[in-house]
């Protein structure tokens, strides 16, 4: 039943002999507000019933809802109904843990006969997609936070009192981002905050943004080609559904909201990026780089005409992490790593972090969501990776977060009418490249946690703990992958490549703890061979011509951890040996390809080069039979205890040890240090641990 107002009352002229309105039109009311038309006009309201504004414009005069009105002045009272609300949320929150006594039951059954059913919660949101509604969640799926609908964005809150209260109280869920009129005359007119001028792309003072879009030929050729070589890498969208509004927007841009037109902008980008040179001129009639620029900047001030910062939605979510993730095709420094810091602020915002189906969303919705953050989970890592950063073994934005998982499904089994959650398919599907990442990265958050604790059954743990994972990743996916077909065969390699990653890494902890030349001595042909063939599955990966509509995504992920390790060996062992021929030969190809495709690998890539120059110049003092001599840049902190005249290394059993080469300790390594040589000191922290050299491992999404 919908609620009385004074919007009944229709526009008059109030008479002496009229006498005053009936004191319950405006008592029971409590009207202390100015009337929705005046306040929506932002002018001086004499909050009668109908005042004089709405009187002279012959407008039907309607105030705010009278409970809203009642409660909110009652709200406001004093410092005892604030202490009845907190009382009633600490209640509700013992009685969620089975401590709430017979007399918080009773007289919470008492409220609501007194109140009677409940207002429907702001946590049934209903998004951009979905036309269904699902049962109400229980009390205690409430208890992780509360999603507020504002428009077309949310408002996700979860501190315990003030989200209890905003439950409970239905009126004031709209005051949330209801400006005073204080708040309007500081501001003057609303402005949008987006404020990326010159961060994303280069300023300009006046931009027609309908100049930047391409014509609506250009426009289905781009789109096309996102569905060819991006859509299979970076599964974000929701082909069925977004399609058809792809279009209507091709054919109406003016029509189209800015974050539409974000999402647009960030498809041309990607459509872009992943296409040859050539294939860019042939289609748009410009060079692969303007064609970007302009787009880039599309992407800018749309964001910006949206109020990106103030009024996230999920359209303009996907369009910065589309954007962030193609970004890497075109530049490896740090402002793809920091502007994914302020997209995962933003999608916290709007609680992508919290599961949909806590939230009472549809099961189109929720799923688009899973997606999303898992997307923007895996830029951030692979971001992190490119620069050393790392969040430890606790940290990761995943140990704040419960939102699953996307279902193994394809785009065609679920739609806006899906009513009931959707199950995993037996098969392969469209997901399948996006699931591989995603669960090796939990799996490697774990392996990492696991490897981090102490205790003589630690490398039991983890062996026991890998074996399962590899039992899992061949049973839901990679038995169902065939490699005659493109877009499975790179979900297959990149299987077999993370699992292989996973092993050497948990091999790696095994000389955790131990100095310098026990690690040196238990560096074993084992796991170098198993490192060279996870190296070779990636040289296959990177350079298979089959996979070639993918490279554009694939040649921008440099393999840190894995060449690390295979350095390190080749330092501490470097004797020949069929398993060191092979090592350098898988090196020295991906190095070779590594700086011949995509774009510059970053600081970080300097420093292996260097170990690379170091591990060649002990390898070739052990052929020759010859002491080592290092140059004075790379010998750093050598003291001269072990030092011959001449200031040379001594080689002991025909072998350099570690610390005369100037190499870092293996431990200083694994513990995010650095070795004692200058050498390292002027790069990013970096050590074998999974988290600083992710790689391929630490990207939940996008391959």
């Amino acid at each position: 039943m919908p609620e009385p107002t004074v919007n009944q009352i229709e526009p008059r002229q109030r008479s002496p002999d009229s006498g005053p309105p009936p004191a319950v039109s405006v008592r029971k009311y409590n009207v202390k507000r100015s009337c929705i038309r005046c306040h929506e006009r932002k002018v001086r309201c004499d909050k009668e019933a109908p005042c004089v504004a709405c009187v002279r414009a012959e407008a039907q005069c309607r105030y705010p809802g009278p409970e809203r009105a009642k409660r909110r002045s009652q709200f406001r009272k004093g410092v005892n109904k604030s202490s009845s609300v907190t009382t009633t949320a600490v209640q509700h929150a013992e009685a969620q843990h089975g401590h709430s006594s017979s007399s918080t039951h009773s007289q919470a059954a008492a409220d609501s006969r007194t109140r009677g059913p409940n207002p429907p919660s702001g946590a049934a949101v209903i998004d951009q997609f979905s036309t269904t509604r699902r049962p109400a969640p229980s009390e205690s799926e409430h208890s992780g936070g509360f999603l507020l609908k504002e428009g077309s964005s949310t408002r996700y809150v979860n501190e315990f009192t003030f989200s209890r209260v905003l439950e409970k109280q239905n009126e004031l869920q709209s005051a949330i981002d209801e400006n005073t009129p204080d708040d309007n005359l500081r501001s003057g007119s609303k402005r949008s905050t987006f404020g990326f001028d010159g961060l994303i792309s280069d300023p300009s003072l006046e931009v027609d943004i309908s100049s930047l879009l391409p014509t609506r030929w250009q426009a289905t050729q781009l789109w096309q080609a996102y569905l060819n070589n991006v859509n299979g890498l970076v599964k974000l969208l929701h082909i069925p559904t977004v399609q058809p509004t792809v279009f209507a927007a091709i054919n109406n841009p003016k029509d189209t909201a800015p974050d539409l037109n974000a999402l647009l902008f960030s498809i041309y980008f990607a459509a872009v990026a992943s296409l040859r040179w050539t294939e860019v001129q042939t289609i748009l009639g410009q060079d692969r780089q303007a064609a970007m620029t302009a787009y880039e900047r599309g992407i800018e001030l749309s964001l910006h005409a949206k109020c990106f910062l103030d009024s996230p939605t999920i359209l303009s979510l996907q369009a910065l992490a589309l954007y962030l993730m193609c970004y890497r095709n075109s530049n490896s420094g740090r402002t793809g790593w920091i502007l994914n810091g302020l997209l995962i602020r933003a999608a916290v915002a709007v609680g992508l972090h919290r599961d949909g189906e806590k939230f009472n969303l549809s099961p189109l919705d929720t799923e688009i969501r899973r997606r999303l953050w898992w997307q923007i989970l895996g830029s951030d890592g692979r971001a992190a990776e490119d620069h050393g950063l790392s969040a430890g073994p606790n940290g990761g934005f995943d140990g704040f977060c419960d939102t699953k998982l996307p279902t193994h499904i394809d785009d065609r089994d679920i739609t806006p009418n899906t009513n009931a959650p959707v199950c995993n398919e037996q098969r392969w599907t469209e997901l399948t490249h996006f699931l591989v990442a995603s669960e090796m990265y939990q799996a490697l958050q774990q392996i990492n946690r696991l490897s981090a604790q102490s205790g003589d059954d630690k490398m039991a743990q983890l062996d026991a703990y890998l074996a399962t994972v590899k039992t899992d990743m061949q049973r839901k996916y990679l038995q169902y992958c065939d490699p005659n077909i493109p877009n499975q065969k790179v979900s297959l390699l990149l299987g077999r490549l993370l699992l292989g990653k996973s092993e050497v890494f948990v091999r790696q902890q095994a000389l955790r703890g131990l100095s310098p030349e026990e690690a040196a001595t238990r560096a074993d042909e084992t796991t170098l061979a198993l490192a060279c063939d996870t190296l070779e599955v990636c040289f296959e990966l990177k350079t298979d011509e089959l996979l070639g509509n993918y490279q554009w995504l694939l040649s921008t992920f440099t393999e840190y951890h894995l060449l690390t390790y295979t350095l390190w060996h080749l330092c501490v062992r470097p004797q020949a040996t069929a398993g060191t021929e092979r090592a350098w030969t898988v090196v020295d190809k991906m190095f070779t390809l590594i700086e011949m495709q995509g774009p510059p690998p970053g600081a970080k890539w300097n420093v292996l080069r260097k170990l690379r120059e170091k591990a060649v110049g002990v390898g070739k003092g052990v052929v020759h039979g010859v002491d080592v001599e290092v140059p004075p840049a790379l010998m750093g902190g050598m003291g001269n205890a072990n030092e011959n005249g001449n200031g040379v290394p001594q080689q002991r059993d025909g072998m350099l040890q570690p610390q005369q080469m100037g190499y870092p300790d293996p431990n200083l390594l694994d513990a995010g240090g650095v070795g004692a040589s200058p050498m390292f000191n002027d790069a990013m922290v970096w050590d074998l641990g999974y988290l600083v050299f992710p790689d391929w491992g630490g990207n939940p999404t996008g391959f």
